[in-house]
């Protein structure tokens, strides 16, 4: 029965990848969809080639690739570096005013909002702390620890795909991941979605070593649960690949159920003294939390308004509110007055939109925020900046990149759902991709809100690219 339940979430995460594949090949338009054919032609005919480079060589190849790659992303951090602005600045100023005052004061009111942020806050103060005593300005250490949280998670994801696939489909991955416009275009801005990345991939990696040794390590499931905490608290979506974790050690009848409960025991642990001390914390004053914060069904109902992004009416409107019982009954309200106005075909093309807005662009929505007050406007803004004078040329470059990233991973779920065998870490990448989708089809969504997942869809988009290149070599 529970093989029957793992296969059938394969099928299901091969349909919806599928529909993602073939929305996004509609919204990219003709000229990204035309570069995504042509580029993926040379692609799997480059890929014929490579399955013949011997494995230490690949090792080196991504080693050359990977330090180029530290260093000319960092280069271009810096030099499309911005003023900190919308969250991603108030939780810049608020650790700030950690650093200086002890606690957070001017802008206490948006933690309390959004206070899923303060924890990034407390977690960038000490960054700092130390970026000061080397005589670095706040802004380049948040840069610098960003930068080190996408490195760590290219790495880690060259390692993961090596250990499970082998070395040519680890270079594969590695230089997809050193090509991906996204984590490019976030490495000057460091907020939750880039910095919750390294803790997705390391729990994945530690998860993996576990599985591998004979009797299991317990220190190996005790980390899983640390980075399952701090990715959840950084951006609650991260949880979701440790989720589909614990989901395919139940169904698989995976060995060694105390270490595994030791692991979540200290997951909870970790939950339940972040939840003790909030109330009582000295940074933060808690006690008008329920005045200001914005319940859950709030997000529900942005989720409903198209394209499905941020609105900012909705959020003033429920500012506007006494308390956050009256946001909910309004929002409750505003939802089933906007389904009843849908309608099925509505509510249909609602969830078509929803779905290109979130997985057909691929600058991820970076484009648009480097474009909000840059500190040295140049060059490098006019093609990668919304505003920017040859901005199309590269989103037209980069969404070809992001459909190509969408077949390939929809190929790579079809041929897991129809393979006898049953492979761990495709299934929970898989699953990670489904979950991470359908909760976005219902809260506020924006193509932004994938990146701490993006390496999963790129170990995908490997997975798919190496079959399909190894099915044409076959042919020919």
């Amino acid at each position: 029965m529970s093989g029957r339940l793992l296969r059938a979430a394969l099928w299901l995460d091969a349909g919806f990848l599928s529909l993602v594949a073939l929305i996004a090949l509609f919204a990219v338009g003709p000229v990204s969809a035309a570069l995504t054919a042509a580029g993926g032609a040379g692609l799997l005919a480059a890929g014929r080639a490579a399955r013949r480079i011997p494995a230490a060589r690949a090792d080196r190849i991504f080693g050359v690739v990977f330090c180029l790659f530290v260093v000319l992303a960092g280069w271009f951090a810096f030099a499309v570096r911005v003023e900190p602005a919308w969250d991603f600045g108030r939780v810049y100023h608020g650790a700030l005013e950690i650093t200086t005052a002890g606690r957070i004061q001017i802008d206490a009111v948006y933690f309390l909002e959004s206070n899923n942020n303060f924890f990034l806050a407390l977690a960038l103060a000490p960054v700092f702390l130390a970026g000061s005593l080397a005589g670095l300005s706040p802004l380049t250490s948040g840069i610098l620890l960003n930068l080190a949280a996408i490195d760590l998670s290219v790495l880690l994801l060259w390692a993961l795909t090596r250990r499970h696939f082998g070395p040519r489909s680890a270079l594969a991955a590695g230089l997809a991941a050193c090509g991906c416009a996204g984590l490019w275009l976030y490495g000057p801005i460091f907020y939750t979605d880039t910095l919750s990345m390294p803790f997705v991939c390391l729990g994945l990696f530690l998860c993996s070593e576990w599985a591998r040794s004979p009797r299991g390590r317990l220190w190996l499931l005790l980390a899983v649960g640390v980075c399952g905490f701090f990715a959840y608290r950084i951006k609650p979506t991260a949880l979701i690949p440790f989720v589909a974790l614990l989901l395919w050690w139940l169904l698989s009848g995976a060995p060694r159920p105390r270490q595994v409960l030791a692991g979540g025991a200290l997951f909870a642990a970790c939950m339940l003294a972040w939840q003790v001390w909030l109330p009582v914390n000295p940074i933060l004053d808690m006690t008008d939390l329920d005045r200001y914060r914005l319940p859950p069904l709030h997000y529900v109902m942005m989720g409903l308004k198209n394209p499905g992004g941020y609105d900012e009416t909705d959020h003033m409107a429920s500012r506007a509110l006494p308390d956050a019982a009256a946001r909910t009954a309004w929002a409750e309200e505003q939802i089933a007055a906007r389904l009843q106005a849908y309608g099925p075909a509505g509510l249909l093309d609602h969830v078509r939109r929803k779905l290109a807005y979130t997985w057909a662009d691929g600058t991820y929505f970076g484009s648009y925020k480097l474009a909000i007050d840059p500190i040295q406007p140049g060059a490098l803004q006019s093609w990668v900046s919304f505003d920017g004078t040859h901005w199309p040329i590269f989103r037209c470059l980069a969404n070809a990149q992001q459909l190509f990233l969408c077949v390939c991973a929809a190929a790579a779920a079809i041929l897991c759902a129809r393979r006898r065998t049953l492979d761990g870490l495709s299934w929970v990448c898989l699953t990670s991709l489904l979950g991470v989708g359908l909760f976005l089809l219902v809260w506020e969504t924006r193509s932004r809100y994938l990146i701490n997942l993006l390496p999963l869809l790129l170990l995908m988009a490997t997975r798919g690219f190496c079959a399909m290149a190894a099915a044409l070599d076959r042919q020919l």
